[in-house]
């Protein structure tokens, strides 16, 4: 992946969104990274610009990431999608990965995020 990658990072946590981030730039220098804080947010940017990859919290306090993930599927059919969230249970899990989106637990690791990045879907 020598070219550059455009990610959204979406998640409420301000800190999440700067762990995500760290860990992406310290491994892809040249990769543009966006941000947003709701799912609002994220559904205005998935209209207006192309994502590689998009990392998704599922407890937002507007909508729930699974609430989103079909508009953002819809906006951005190429992009992977991983969903990184505190609420790992095995049906919610199972309804992401039925859509196509990779499931992580947090707290978010660099393992996981490289995992989720290098991924060959």
């Amino acid at each position: 992946m020598s070219s550059a990658m455009s990610v959204l990072v979406v998640d409420d946590s301000r800190l999440t969104r700067m762990i995500i981030t760290k860990i992406i730039s310290e491994h892809f220098t040249d990769w543009n990274i966006s941000h947003a804080e709701n799912a609002a947010t994220a559904l205005q940017l998935v209209k207006s610009k192309k994502f590689d990859f998009i990392s998704l919290d599922h407890n937002m306090p507007d909508q729930t990431g699974f609430e989103i993930l079909g508009e953002l599927i819809e906006s951005q059919p190429d992009a992977k999608i991983g969903v990184f969230t505190a609420n790992v249970q095995k049906a919610l899990r199972k309804r992401f990965e039925e859509q196509g989106a990779k499931f992580y637990g947090k707290p978010v690791t660099e393992d996981m995020i490289l995992e989720f990045i290098q991924q060959e879907a």
